[in-house]
């Protein structure tokens, strides 16, 4: 699944370069889910029957919201976005199957306690992507932040943290957390932080 998260990281940062060159009131001002929408209209949008985030040329739509079932079986909960390639042969059900992606404005030490309590933890606790390997935070950042300083001391010790690594570059990074001790057990869940600038 590694090419496909890079082509969903490309596609998103394209996105979101085209969301600061003609909407920049939008991501400084607007809230998580209208920032949200618009990112998802830009990556579904098609031109002359050809995707424009051509990275994405053989995913599915991408999905805002769609209910999820829970590793201890509740049903209702809703990642941001949801990216699914192409199923595998060993993919028996698409419904859990694809990268799933939770949103968070990160604008002060407020704001990056509720990423790690309202966005890791839902990973960390089956919550989302209960049997996938790997899955994605999106920071909407508007405070110059980076993901490695900020989020070091808040994951240490929390939410089944693992390790926490920097990225390719600085506005991205990647944690490792726990499952084994859940109640209903998942596989250990990889992050991806990918921290976008608002300005």
């Amino acid at each position: 699944m590694a090419i496909h998260k890079q082509a969903i990281v490309s596609a998103i940062r394209w996105a979101w370069d085209k969301l600061k060159r003609t909407e920049p009131l939008l991501l400084s001002g607007g809230s998580e889910e209208e920032i949200t929408e618009r990112l998802q209209t830009l990556l579904n949008e098609r031109r002359s029957g050809r995707r424009l985030a051509s990275w994405l040329q053989d995913f599915e739509t991408v999905e805002r919201g769609a209910s999820q079932r829970t590793a201890d079986g509740r049903i209702g909960k809703k990642p941001d976005m949801v990216f699914r390639p192409p199923a595998y042969d060993s993919v028996v059900n698409t419904t859990r199957w694809g990268w799933f992606v939770e949103c968070k404005i990160v604008d002060g030490a407020a704001s990056v306690t509720a990423y790690r309590d309202n966005g890791v933890y839902r990973f960390a606790s089956g919550e989302y992507a209960a049997w996938m390997a790997s899955g994605a935070m999106l920071g909407y950042v508007r405070d110059g932040a980076k993901p490695v300083p900020t989020l070091d001391g808040p994951l240490k010790g929390k939410v089944g943290t693992k390790w926490h690594n920097l990225g390719p570059d600085s506005s991205q990074s990647t944690s490792e957390h726990d499952r084994s001790g859940l109640v209903n057990k998942c596989i250990d869940i990889t992050l991806t932080h990918i921290w976008l600038p608002a300005k």
